[in-house]
């Protein structure tokens, strides 16, 4: 299962993003809302080049991909590249989740009905 297609829908406040893999199936996730616009230009011309065509059919594939996507943009470090990334990460969560009809917390190993996901800290 690959990336064969990105899309953003934004605004200057707003920024969501649809992955489409080569199996048709998809995932939505969000760039950071603070000028979600600029975020959705970086995604465009420095993440997107990157992770097109990549296997994602694994949810551990998916951390090394985008220490890839750093690795060739370590000229261009920061927020905006984190806000970027963001969207397509939080897209391919959604869609494995779909695919394991799961949620994201249960793919986090946790419940819906749990006010919130624990760490725990270990000094």
């Amino acid at each position: 299962m690959k990336i064969s297609r990105i899309e953003t829908f934004c605004t200057e406040d707003i920024g969501l993003v649809r992955v489409t893999t080569d199996t048709g199936h998809q995932g939505w996730g969000q760039v950071s809302t603070y000028h979600s616009d600029i975020s959705c230009t970086v995604l465009h011309r420095q993440v997107a080049p990157w992770v097109m065509g990549r296997d994602v059919s694994e949810l551990s594939q998916i951390g090394d991909m985008f220490d890839y996507v750093f690795e060739k943009e370590h000229k261009f470090p920061g927020s905006y590249m984190c806000r970027a990334v963001c969207g397509v990460d939080t897209a391919l969560w959604d869609l494995h989740g779909k695919l394991q009809e799961k949620s994201v917390c249960e793919l986090l190993g946790n419940t819906p009905s749990d006010p919130c996901i624990r760490v725990q800290y270990e000094a």
